[in-house]
């Protein structure tokens, strides 16, 4: 037992070490860029080739500040496909600090790329944004995952008020920029830039530092580092359900295995998925579910047949689901919502791809519990035929218990009601399983007694 526990703790402790690595790590990809600073004004390329999340939050925020103590600009190189709009508002607003200190944020997004929904918010946020050819900005309108058409409206109502703002702050087309979140609209570089909503086109980055006046500056790349990557990787709801459901799954496997490997493996992914609802701030009725979800996957050690488990696998794709639902974000500004919905065709097809091997797994881990239980026992089956011993459930007729024969428990049925602790008589053996009926002139007895008699 000790060793058990040393081992348990030696786990613990190199976890722990491990994310303490993690987080130093994070930081330090901003602390190698400083090493490039001098005294002529630099260009900070923040690259932004991921998603609207808490963890690309952090790293715009930690290049913001970089950029404000070194006095430099800022150029977002961008290629999003969006995310969380309570992430993307404390984006803007790094930008915004970065602008009140006299500095200009740029947006270049490269040919093929896209400012695309919570990312044109960012985008109009900035001085300047120049599109490559194939590029394209919007479409902006939002998604409530779980929320009422109020909810819906209100969300919607403060995201085209909301874009219309930050273009007419930076001299763009409002009424383009609206479009895009009122009617959910989106536009080609050409487009955008003879309605004016962008600034310009620019087919390489070298196009953009000319045209933009920044030729000559010190370019200074920047991108996110290893802890906000973590943080962005547990910030989506789909990857946050199937990390509690494979964890619940694991441990379950692990109950008939009897190794530490999956039982701490499974709590690792128990504790990803419930720090990835904590990052993005997901409704306490998901966390409930996926809780339930767990129950009924444990509860299958008991039944053996299946049910509970695929039962269970199905009810944390509910759970999942429900993550991404209505709930209040960091920034307390608006439901949690996302531009776009975070459940597209990969998320569902990934979604089932995992329910099915897991429900595979889960009749599998069925059908070698009940090879177990038919396996040849301690005690011979002619042996217990006729034996004594006790009930240590309650059995009725219909269902299985648990009886306590020769010092070894079987699982047991009775033609009639058999109360808990009542001295029993094997009087057949059939599928695995005994069949029993109270010894003649048997009582209920406590434990206690049983030992004495």
């Amino acid at each position: 037992m000790c060793r058990r526990k040393s081992r348990i703790l030696i786990a613990m402790a190199l976890a722990l070490a491990f994310a303490f690595c993690v987080f130093e790590t994070g930081y330090a990809g901003l602390g190698s860029a400083s090493a490039l600073t001098s005294n002529s004004p630099g260009l900070v390329v923040v690259n932004f080739d991921i998603g609207v999340d808490q963890g690309s939050a952090n790293y715009v925020q930690s290049a913001s500040s970089y950029a404000i103590s070194s006095h430099d600009n800022i150029v977002i190189v961008m290629n999003t496909p969006g995310g969380l709009l309570d992430d993307m508002l404390t984006i803007v607003s790094a930008i915004q600090d970065v602008q009140s200190h006299g500095l200009r944020v740029y947006t270049y997004v490269p040919p093929d790329g896209a400012a695309a929904s919570a990312g044109s918010y960012i985008a109009l946020a900035t001085n300047a944004i120049y599109m490559g050819n194939g590029s394209v900005i919007g479409p902006s309108t939002p998604y409530i995952i779980g929320g009422t058409s109020l909810e819906e409206q209100h969300v919607k109502n403060f995201s085209v008020a909301y874009i219309g703002a930050l273009a007419s702050r930076n001299g763009y087309n409002v009424s383009a920029a609206e479009n895009m979140a009122e009617n959910n609209v989106a536009y080609n570089a050409s487009n955008a830039a003879a309605i004016g909503l962008i600034t310009g086109k620019a087919q390489t980055f070298d196009q953009f530092l000319f045209l933009a006046g920044l030729q000559g500056s010190t370019v200074i790349n920047l991108s996110e580092p290893l802890y906000d990557t973590f943080l962005s990787t547990v910030s989506n709801a789909t990857l946050d359900g199937l990390f509690f459901i494979v964890g619940a799954v694991a441990i379950f496997i692990d109950l008939f295995h009897r190794t530490l490997f999956l039982t701490f493996f499974g709590a690792i992914m128990i504790a990803l998925g419930l720090l990835g609802a904590e990052v993005i701030g997901a409704p306490v009725v998901a966390v409930l579910v996926l809780a339930a979800a767990a129950v009924l996957i444990f509860i299958e050690v008991k039944a053996g047949h299946g049910l509970f488990a695929i039962s269970g696998i199905l009810l944390g794709l509910l759970g999942t689901w429900l993550l991404a639902g209505n709930s209040i974000g960091y920034s307390k500004h608006l439901p949690a919502g996302y531009s776009p919905s975070p459940f597209g065709l990969l998320e569902y097809l990934l979604m089932g791809l995992v329910a099915g091997l897991l429900i595979i797994g889960a009749v599998y881990i069925a059908k070698i519990r009940r090879v177990m239980m038919d396996s040849p026992r301690l005690v011979g089956v002619h042996r217990v035929i006729g034996a004594t011993g006790w009930s240590t459930t309650e059995l009725m007729p219909g269902s299985d218990g648990v009886c306590n024969v020769l010092s070894e428990d079987w699982t047991c049925f009775s033609d009639r009601p058999i109360p808990k602790n009542t001295r029993i008589r094997v009087i057949e053996y059939r599928d695995g399983k005994i069949r029993v009926e109270p010894a003649d002139g048997s009582e209920q007895k406590t434990a206690g007694k049983a030992e004495k008699s």
